[in-house]
């Protein structure tokens, strides 16, 4: 009697296991991540929305053919994913970038982490600006009081960045290089 119990209950665990894993994984799938990449669709003309589940985070990568208005469709996109994915959510917008390209956004690159260290935004665009137009290259260049928002367009390809104005520190790191305990 007592054997016939026993697995009654094994039995019936492992079927509860399987079917609140079972929803839970219907419930990611279907109703979060397709419904992310539904309300996505709606804001830029996507070629491919890739959502995948590292660790404790989630990765959004985001083909699209080139963005007109990169800042604001990535802030409304930003919104999206952080309310269904949580804050610790991360948004690639895969491009179409160059060697040229990616050689002029490391030489950007300084110059936009030095307007961000000293605060003078204005002469880290003229720079930029500047800098693009030497290359031939089409810039565009916009901040926000989180981010900047980088695109640089040429025949060949376009890139997309998108730089934090604060630096985001590790849990072991704090202002000033002491070790956090």
């Amino acid at each position: 009697m007592k054997q016939i119990r026993f697995i009654t209950v094994i039995c019936s665990l492992i079927l509860t296991l399987c079917v609140l894993f079972g929803g839970y994984y219907l419930y990611d799938r279907y109703f979060i991540r397709d419904g992310l990449r539904e309300q996505i669709s709606q804001l830029v003309t996507a070629q491919e929305i890739n959502i995948e589940k590292q660790d404790n985070s989630s990765v959004v990568s985001i083909r699209s053919a080139e963005i007109d208005d990169f800042q604001s469709v990535y802030q409304k996109t930003a919104k999206l994913v952080y309310q269904s994915l949580g804050p610790q959510a991360e948004i690639v917008f895969l491009d179409e970038r160059t060697e040229n390209l990616s050689m002029l956004y490391e030489e950007c690159n300084f110059i936009i982490h030095e307007g961000i260290a000293t605060g003078k935004f204005q002469d880290m665009r003229t720079q930029v600006l500047n800098l693009a137009d030497q290359e031939g290259v089409q810039c565009d260049l916009s901040i926000d009081s989180s981010n900047i928002y980088l695109v640089l367009k040429d025949d060949q390809g376009y890139l997309y960045e998108v730089i934090p104005r604060i630096k985001q520190l590790d849990g072991w790191e704090k202002l000033g290089g002491d070790m956090v305990d």
